[in-house]
């Protein structure tokens, strides 16, 4: 049958077909993406380029600038088309290896760039603050901080053993603190057998004089590169060695006073489920003994931040000890310090899918122990997965005691800090002081109009979507910046452009994130487009396929009947979802729009309660609303308490 059909076709005609069917020799993909507009960040829409699973997006940041930030794929989904219920469209564009590889190289190039100049902003900001801290200490203020200084001068880990300035330690009781000093004396014992007696004691005197003759930081210029041709400099600041050197001074006397842990830092389990096994129990003590030798070296590291690294480590090591003793796990908080808390006002409404995300919270928590028990030796960082899965499982436990717990913020190594305590500090003097903090005030001013020059955010010619393609075209320049500058680098950049990618978009006509989608599938190499729908719409899909569709749709269409939505005060009160008929909409919107009236009306009158909370909504929900008038799309509405399995079980668009 084959044999017959390749006779009628012919031979020629057959290969061709193949040729044309079989994918270009060095040929690769990238994706460029378009979120529609919704109420929130980006609310008139936004736009995103995608290399495998790695996103990258400009957004507008609180200082009047625009960054670029990387997220992994599932992130990204989770975020937009999830908790903000936002549809995404996704173009898929060939294009050869090498320019993936210069398209790849030009944006990580220009966000490790980014990464630097803030990270150096911020330092300078931190520098000053700190400085402004010593001087008050040498005058009659000596208590004196800023509630900005009070957030920014934190020495991170320390918080694990010693409580926050001017407080009380506590501890969950006196045997389990007296079973920890016990450990501690014995692990001391030991460092003293591998590097002397008396070096602990050595060791925090040379610390001591290292804070003494601390002497500010020197600035150099910033030279804002945003085309990459280089790195900026990274520079050790003046407040991040004093607060690396006064971390390691704590965690000298941490060991030296065989100081226990501070009851908030200890996470301890009695559940069944917690209950270790002997698999588990072998694990543990092996990855005990490792931390134990990796403790007695660092203590002698040259690293800068070996004093946070000896805390962390030290009090994993006691939370292990407390885990093989009582047979049950218990955990370090890792939850960090500005964690998102909620009250019980906040998600008592929402139990049913908070009952959601604790049970997926503990069948994931189940499969990484599973998973980290089956395997011969447990690393740090498996355990440090299983830390995670523990705190974020635990803190949502509290929901159905009615608590306050904390909703978001669980990271990889705990970080538990406290503010700069009274001493010891650099011996520097006043004088030495003011001089500094004259010369930083001159230097950030200086740096900030510099990146204002490169990042200054504009709606229309600095946004989210002529940012990346003012990227993409760094990268189809990047072939002409070494050797002599051509006299025309725009025109052979549009050349370089329309030879890699298809085509030309020229920013200043598409700076609206839906029309520079329709440019990129007009212009660019595009295979293929997709349309990704939003957590509603998905379950919608579902439901009207269970039910009659009509009733399923018209029942879905507002906030009063829906059973796939319910309010969320994040969101500006609305009454029906305009993504939906379009015909329709502007009626919508005019209700949409009378629901924001009433709520500022009603936030005029409630302002001395909620501090004009209901009015900024109100205000909010006008202003969303109005674009419904002229048939174009706003409330979505958004979902703040989905499980991200959700959005693995319904799985991820292929690349």
């Amino acid at each position: 049958m084959m044999r017959s059909t390749l006779h009628t076709l012919g031979v020629p005609a057959v290969i061709a077909a193949l040729v044309l069917l079989s994918p270009s020799p060095g040929a690769a993909t990238f994706n460029y993406l378009y979120i529609e507009a919704s109420e929130g960040n980006s609310s008139g829409g936004h736009a995103a380029i995608q290399f495998d699973d790695d996103i990258y997006h400009y957004q507008h940041v609180d200082s009047g600038l625009i960054r670029l930030f990387r997220q992994e794929k599932a992130d990204f989904h989770f975020l937009y088309r999830y908790l903000q219920n936002r549809p995404l469209h996704q173009s898929r564009i060939e294009v050869s290896e090498d320019t993936l590889d210069l398209l790849k190289d030009q944006f990580k190039w220009q966000f490790l760039t980014q990464e630097r100049q803030f990270k150096r902003l911020d330092d300078l900001h931190q520098d000053r603050l700190f400085i402004r801290h010593l001087l008050h200490r040498l005058t009659a203020e000596p208590a004196w901080l800023s509630t900005d200084a009070a957030s920014v001068l934190r020495l991170k880990g320390v918080g694990l053993f010693y409580p926050e300035p001017g407080h009380r330690s506590q501890y969950t009781d006196a045997e389990l603190a007296r079973q920890q000093s016990l450990g501690i004396q014995s692990l001391r014992q030991k460092i003293e057998q591998r590097h002397g007696p008396g070096f602990l004691q050595s060791r925090r005197a040379q610390v001591e004089a290292q804070i003494k003759a601390l002497p500010p930081s020197r600035w150099p210029a910033l030279d804002s590169d945003s085309a990459g041709e280089k790195l900026p400099a990274s520079l050790y600041s003046f407040s991040e060695s004093y607060a690396d050197s006064l971390t390691s001074l704590f965690a000298i006397e941490a060991l030296l006073d065989a100081r226990p842990l501070q009851s908030d830092a200890l996470l301890l389990t009695h559940q069944p489920a917690f209950k270790i096994s002997e698999a588990e129990r072998r694990s543990l003590r092996q990855l005990r003994d490792d931390l134990e030798t990796g403790l007695i070296k660092s203590i002698a590291s040259k690293r800068p931040d070996w004093g946070y690294a000896v805390l962390v480590n030290l009090a994993r090591y006691l939370a292990l000890d407390v885990s093989l003793q009582s047979g049950y796990w218990a955990f370090i908080d890792d939850f960090a310090d500005n964690s998102e808390w909620l009250r019980p006002d906040q998600y008592l409404e929402y139990q049913s899918q908070l009952r959601i995300l604790i049970r997926d919270a503990g069948v994931s928590l189940q499969k990484i122990r599973q998973s980290a028990a089956s395997r011969p030796r447990l690393s740090e960082a498996e355990y440090s997965r299983i830390e995670m899965a523990a705190n974020r499982y635990s803190e949502l436990l509290k929901s159905e005691q009615r608590r306050d717990f904390r909703y978001r913020g669980q990271q990889a190594l705990p970080a538990k800090s406290i503010g700069f305590p009274a001493g010891p500090r650099p011996n520097l003097t006043k004088t030495q002081l003011a001089t500094a903090l004259s010369a930083l005030d001159t230097h950030e001013h200086r740096l900030f109009e510099t990146l204002k020059q490169s990042y200054r955010y504009d709606l229309i010619t600095r946004n989210c979507v002529t940012e990346l393609f003012r990227t993409i075209d760094q990268a189809m320049s990047a072939p002409f910046r070494t050797g002599d500058k051509p006299a025309n680098p725009e025109a052979l950049t549009i050349k370089e452009s329309e030879k890699r990618l298809g085509g030309y978009v020229p920013t200043p006509y598409h700076f609206i994130p839906f029309v520079s989608y329709q440019a990129v599938q007009d212009r660019y190499r595009v295979l293929e487009s997709r349309d990704l729908d939003s957590y509603r719409g998905i379950e919608l899909a579902k439901l009207s396929a269970r039910q009659n569709g009509l009733i399923a749709t018209l029942r879905e269409s507002n906030i009063v009947s829906s059973r796939l939505y319910q309010y969320n005060p994040d969101d500006a009160l609305f009454v029906f979802f305009t993504d939906g008929s379009v015909p329709l909409r502007p009626l919508f919107g005019a209700v949409n729009t009378a629901a924001g009236i009433g709520q500022s009306v009603y936030g005029l009158f409630s302002w001395p309660l909620d501090a004009g909370k209901n009015l900024r909504s109100g205000a909010t929900g006008i202003l969303m609303s109005l674009p419904e008038l002229f048939f174009f799309n706003m409330r979505k509405g958004s979902y703040k308490y989905l499980s991200f399995k959700q959005l693995t079980d319904a799985g991820l668009p292929d690349d």
